[in-house]
């Protein structure tokens, strides 16, 4: 076994280096000292906590003014629209609410059901990205105005769609989960 400089340099003098015995005098030193005691800059402290305030406020009011710019805008937008389109982009909103909190209730179930199954979300995610390239489609069609009513019913066409994959999907799921289930208690009762 092979042993370092150091080690070998040790071994070698040991009985030089139990000789020494330290002054008594340097324990007294030590044991007297008392601890050091760490002294706050409140300026300092108040300084970077009213940046952070600062900071905060200003974005809270730049996204209030973006969010107030959009309203406006899209109130000008509805202003300038014939009635029955002003019809149409409220049934349109509305779907949209709807959907949207259907189809993210439905992927956070789904989510939590392909835990395991990583490929199988990965597949899912695909179709549905393919389907929100779609729908994006559809916002720049209706934004040449071309055919609002048809527009308007093949996004709410999409919305459907992407729910009615997630519902399938998840019966599927829930359906192996249940045989998985009754597996599981048929063997734990043999």
């Amino acid at each position: 076994m092979k042993t370092d400089k150091l080690e070998k340099f040790i071994i070698e003098n040991r009985n030089e280096f139990d000789e020494m015995i330290p002054d008594p005098a340097i324990w007294d030193k030590i044991q007297k000292r008392e601890p050091e005691k760490i002294a706050l800059n409140w300026t300092k402290i108040l300084v970077r906590a009213a940046a952070v305030v600062v900071i905060f406020v200003t974005s809270y009011i730049f996204i209030d003014y973006l969010s107030n710019q959009n309203n406006s805008t899209m109130l000008a937008e509805q202003e300038l629209m014939e009635p029955g389109d002003a019809k149409m982009v409220q049934e349109l909103i509305e779907a949209d609410y709807y959907y949207t909190s259907q189809i993210s209730e439905k992927k956070e179930e789904f989510y939590c059901l392909t835990a395991n199954n990583i490929g199988l979300r990965d597949d899912i995610n695909m179709e549905l990205v393919e389907l929100d390239k779609v729908f994006k489609d559809l916002k720049e069609d209706l934004k040449d105005n071309a055919d609002n009513e048809e527009v308007v019913f093949a996004m709410i066409q999409n919305y459907r769609i992407k729910l009615e994959i997630l519902e399938d999907i998840l019966m599927q799921l829930r359906s192996v989960e249940e045989n998985n289930d009754c597996y599981e208690n048929e063997s734990v009762n043999m």
